[in-house]
Order: structure tokens, then C-alpha cells, then sequence
């Protein structure tokens, strides 16, 4: 799937806003009131996470769903079907992928009838509004945050408040954050007074921008 065009959904769009040979990251910005189908990745393992606005997520087995705000993430693990909906305006989540693998996707049920269709193709070129992660701090904010890549090689900066890390290659020692994986600030720091991350390590660091 071409990397540099913007997918049109019948709940939004999405978009692929950085990517290496292990691990990718989408933008995705979810109408209100509208829902991705009730889906599961056989083969990889996805993290999400909130930016802006308010969504709720569904599993098979729940009874009500999960609520998550700006900067909520969680991880799913291959072969758990989920379900994400707006609540709010202006939704816009990062959706990571490890390994990057946009056709591994098995729908269960859809609002929209494509259980049976195969997953749309990008149509729509990239403008200068559209995110796109850099190894750089200019130019990586988006919905109110900021983003930096990271490549510690001991230590790691400690942070406070609300923040989120994703590691993009490598890890910490014992397997600990994997490729893929979305951690929060404050565990992240308790992980690294530990925990040296491996030859190679690379995070995304989120957080929000001042008011």
C-alpha cells in the first residue's frame, strides 16, 4: 500500500506517517459518531493512541466499552477483534503496527458491508497538513502534540506529566518494551532506572503541547 497518499473510510481516513523495517505508524482521524469495524490483526500487533478527542473501544466479550481521551494508548495483541468509535469531534489517533502489514486484517462485523471487501487502497496525494514523523523534532507535532525520535544508547531522560513512548527498534533489556509497544511516561521512567535499552534502540516520545 503506496506509503505517500491518504486512504478515504466511510468513518474518516488514514495515512502512514512514519515507517522502518520493523514497525509503522498511521494517523487516523475518525468522523464522530462513526466506527471502524469489529476487526483483528492475525498476524501483528497493534498500539493505539489518542491525541485528541475521545473515543470508545469495543472487544468481543465486553459488555461496555473502554473510553480513552488524549494522551490515553493501549496495546492489542494479534487476534484480539476490536471496535474503535468517535464520541467527540476532532478524534485523531496514532495507530502502530509491528511488522507493517496494512493487509492483515480479518473483519467480523461492519457498519458498512465490507466484512467481505478487500481493505481500501490510498488514493488521495499528502499535503503540508498531513503529519509525516522525521528524526527530528521540527516539524513532528500534530493535534496538539509534540513528537520526538529517540536513540539513547545508556540512559534515558526522565519525564513527567502525561507522556507516551513507542519503541520504534531494539527495546530495553529482558525483551522489556518490545517493537511496536506504547508505554506511558511514568512507567517508562520507573522501567529506565532498571532497564537499559538494547544496541539499536530507537522511541517515539509524544507529549502535549502547552496551551
Amino acid at each position: 500500500m503506496n506509503g505517500n497518499q491518504i486512504v478515504i473510510k466511510p468513518w474518516g481516513f488514514e495515512y502512514k506517517c512514519f515507517s522502518n523495517d520493523e514497525v509503522a505508524i498511521w494517523v487516523l482521524e475518525i468522523d464522530k459518531g462513526k466506527a471502524t469495524s469489529l476487526h483483528c490483526h492475525p498476524r501483528k500487533n497493534t498500539a493505539l493512541i489518542i491525541l485528541q478527542g475521545v473515543i470508545e473501544l469495543s472487544f468481543i466479550r465486553d459488555a461496555t466499552p473502554h473510553r480513552f481521551r488524549g494522551l490515553d494508548k493501549i496495546n492489542i495483541f494479534r487476534g484480539r477483534f476490536h471496535r474503535t468509535k468517535a464520541v467527540s469531534d476532532g478524534v485523531v489517533l496514532l495507530e502502530v503496527e509491528a511488522p507493517d502489514d496494512k493487509r492483515d486484517i480479518v473483519r467480523l462485523e461492519d457498519d458498512y458491508n465490507r466484512v467481505a471487501d478487500p481493505i481500501e487502497e490510498a488514493t488521495i496525494p499528502l499535503d503540508n497538513s498531513c503529519l509525516q514523523i522525521q528524526d527530528s523534532l521540527f516539524g513532528n507535532h500534530y493535534a496538539n502534540c509534540l513528537m520526538e525520535i529517540i536513540h539513547p544508547k545508556t540512559t534515558i531522560p526522565q519525564t513527567t506529566g502525561q507522556h507516551v513512548f513507542v519503541t520504534l527498534s531494539g527495546g530495553l533489556e529482558h525483551g522489556l518494551v518490545p517493537v511496536g509497544d506504547a508505554i506511558d511516561g511514568l512507567t517508562f521512567a520507573r522501567f529506565t532506572q532498571s532497564f537499559k535499552p538494547v544496541p539499536g534502540t530507537s522511541f517515539l516520545h509524544i507529549w502535549k503541547m502547552q496551551s
